[in-house]
């Protein structure tokens, strides 16, 4: 068998930015109930679920790779082409009429300059019946609260609706905000189960996150991140997001695979080397200094 040759140093950078899936528990027991919600035998009124989190607390990527297990292959799909899930960003403002634009557009049906909603509706009933679609989820859903009253209710009813008609679950994610939009409504409120993912403490769980975190960066010496210096100041800069950590992690191993010392070591996450790889921590980033 042929040896494979290394990869030069912007193939290894190219690859340090790709983003890679992380399995720490809280995030599997909220697949295992999306998992649980999609398996869900039809009937009139389905269990739903709201995933609620800080911003880059990794909700998305949670959504993305709970997407990705449920697509069909290729085999499959050309013989019977089907959608298991529609998975959209939430449009910007509480609008229905958006929205069964946008499922549309998701579906490669756009929809008429000045199609009725309710005509939009019956399509989008047809077109995900006929692709055997069991789940809807919607990322982004704090936006919706950029309207109140009666246009946010009628956006709250027609998602309702959807899922009453089609007898599929409803996935929302967003940001704590997210809450204050499902809590207007009672009967909506009721009908969404929220799952948290809460920013992260400086505890064991953390310390095993860094730990599973370390060989996927590709540096080929041990950086040891677990070390209690080492993860208490990567803490601090990240803030306690996923999100941050690993743009963070990003940063200091591009800079290990640039000087050749393959490892993040104590002193490259001094606050002094941290600002001067161009980082700064999330609450002090947009901060002007006179």
């Amino acid at each position: 068998m042929e040896n494979t040759p290394p990869l030069t140093l912007d193939e290894r950078l190219a690859q340090l930015k790709r983003p890679f899936w992380i399995g720490y528990p809280r995030a599997q027991s909220i697949l295992q109930q999306m998992e649980d919600v999609f398996q869900h035998p039809k009937m009139h009124r389905m269990p739903n679920l709201a995933v609620i989190g800080e911003t880059n607390n990794g909700k998305t990527m949670l959504l993305k790779t709970f997407y990705r297990r449920h697509q069909p292959d290729e085999a499959n799909f050309l013989a019977k082409p089907t959608l298991p899930i529609l998975m959209l960003q939430s449009p910007p403002e509480p609008d229905e009429g958006r929205l069964y634009a946008d499922i549309l557009a998701k579906l490669f049906s756009k929809a008429g300059t000045r199609e009725p909603a309710e005509s939009m509706l019956q399509r989008i009933r047809l077109l995900l019946s006929n692709l055997d679609t069991r789940m809807i989820i919607l990322d982004e859903f704090q936006h919706t609260l950029a309207g109140t009253g009666r246009r946010l209710r009628r956006f709250l009813n027609s998602i309702k609706y959807l899922g009453n008609e089609l007898q599929i679950p409803i996935i929302v994610a967003g940001t704590p905000e997210t809450l204050n939009v499902l809590q207007s409504d009672p009967q909506v409120a009721n009908r969404f189960e929220p799952r948290f993912l809460p920013k992260w403490s400086l505890d064991e769980d953390y310390l095993r996150l860094l730990a599973t975190i370390e060989p996927k960066l590709g540096l080929a010496n041990a950086s040891q991140l677990h070390v209690p210096k080492i993860a208490t100041r990567l803490y601090d800069e990240s803030e306690g997001t996923i999100g941050e950590l690993m743009k963070l992690l990003h940063k200091l191993s591009e800079k290990a695979i640039r000087t050749g010392s393959e490892r993040i070591s104590e002193d490259m996450v001094s606050h002094e080397q941290i600002q001067a790889i161009g980082w700064h921590a999330p609450s002090v980033r947009n901060r002007y200094v006179r």
